[in-house]
């Protein structure tokens, strides 16, 4: 009786502990807690962060003077004494410092350009941060409605397999034909293969999710949808484009790139300027006279080398970069547009479905069901309203996605949440 009593001890302790292990990996997130998560995890977020401090570190070493520069010499035989490195008060040595200066202001423009890929930099981390949570709100509204089509499945799977173990016991009994019990069971398979293809599907999304949540491979994700709001905010793409040119940080960095390829242009200019090198010298005994002080002044006659061709080159890269803008403003247009005719054709198409359908096609469904089995209907009859049962609440829940993907493509092309999906 103690071993039998133990056994049980010990069984719901394992149950107890398995269950609470399984609770412990579902997780349930809403797309604001799913983007929480993403800022703070998010391996290539935080990678890309350290770009920042790079290019900030590269505007401190911009703004650094040349080092000057020491020589020191010392004579290795003194030929009117005989002597080998000669280390005496008499010995001939000569000591030279210099610094370069450098004219046309060069280090400042070299740290203008510094500073302008800085903030390019931060633009383009954004810009990571942009696309990446896009990716995000994409990959949860898409896992949600793949969860939603598996759970329609399994909705008529399980009461399809009670039918089929009910027909299969009348059929023995020879009150049934068989061929209804095999078309059934046909039935049955195609919607387990269905089944399975979501459900790898949604594994697949689960899996990229994962990764961008850095998540471990354990956890099961369950994904939770605001109720859809899109009213308030009509189409406007002329509003939207004037938005997006001020909050697409690509386009903002296409314009930083003009500016710093204009920095470069007079970079290249000053280049022409003649720098300074400024210095003294000691010579102990190798001049006119003993311990001579010399000061020096040297610098580039720019005769042979005018940097004509630096400063063409950086005049045809501020022609490209000024094309490119053209182009990336054009693009940032039609963007714009594009999304907003999306939205405005899958908005008619939301709007004409009846937001009720889905409930009401599942309780037709229990009634046919239920009808069929009380032979009210034929298997032909009961057949016809389950492929229409399965392809139209799929259709009903691919419709759903799609107006979700136009309002987040809206957010994504302007730059803003015109359409906050939280």
């Amino acid at each position: 009786m103690q071993k039998v009593l133990l056994g049980l001890i010990i069984l719901c302790l394992q149950f107890t502990t398995a269950y609470a292990q399984e609770k412990q990996n579902q997780l349930s997130l809403t797309i604001s807690q799913g983007e929480e998560i993403f800022l703070e995890n998010n391996l290539t977020l935080i990678a890309d962060r350290h770009n920042i401090d790079i290019a900030k570190a590269e505007i401190i070493q911009a703004k650094a003077w040349p080092n000057p520069e020491v020589a020191f010499e010392l004579a290795m035989y003194d030929n009117q004494d005989n002597i080998w490195f000669r280390t005496d008060s008499e010995a001939q040595r000569v000591f030279e410092i210099s610094q370069l200066i450098e004219m046309g202001g060069k280090r400042k423009k070299r740290t203008e350009i510094a500073k302008k890929e800085a903030e390019i930099a931060e633009y383009e981390f954004y810009t990571t941060l942009r696309d990446l949570r896009t990716d995000l709100r994409a990959l949860m509204v898409e896992l949600h409605y793949l969860q939603e089509k598996s759970k329609s499945y399994k909705n008529v799977i399980e009461p399809l397999e009670k039918l089929i173990t009910v027909y299969k016991e009348q059929s023995e009994k020879g009150n049934i034909a068989k061929a209804e019990v095999v078309r059934l069971k046909a039935l049955l398979l195609d919607a387990k293969k269905g089944w399975l293809d979501i459900e790898q599907e949604a594994t697949d999304v689960s899996s990229q999710l994962k990764v961008l949540l850095n998540l471990q491979p354990q956890v099961a994700l369950n994904i939770t949808l605001p109720t859809l709001n899109y009213g308030e905010q009509l189409a406007d793409p002329e509003l939207w484009v004037n938005e997006a040119q001020e909050h697409r940080l690509d386009y903002r960095i296409e314009q930083l790139r003009l500016q710093q390829v204009g920095e470069s242009l007079a970079l290249e200019k000053a280049e022409n300027i003649p720098d300074i090198e400024l210095g003294t010298m000691y010579d102990r005994r190798g001049a006119h006279q003993s311990d001579y002080w010399a000061l020096q002044i040297a610098f580039d006659l720019p005769v042979w080398n005018r940097n004509k061709g630096g400063i063409q080159a950086a005049k045809i890269a501020q022609e490209q970069q000024q094309i490119k803008v053209t182009q990336v403003e054009n693009q940032l247009q039609i963007d714009v547009y594009n999304a907003a005719q999306k939205l405005n054709q899958i908005t008619r198409m939301y709007e004409s479905l009846d937001p009720e359908l889905s409930e009401e096609m599942k309780a037709v469904m229990e009634s046919v069901t239920k009808s069929y089995q009380r032979h009210e209907i034929s298997l032909i009859e009961f057949i016809d309203f389950f492929e229409s049962y399965k392809e139209n609440l799929s259709q009903l829940f691919d419709t759903e996605y799609a107006l979700f993907s136009a309002l987040e493509l809206i957010n994504y092309t302007v730059g803003k949440d015109i359409y906050p999906i939280q």
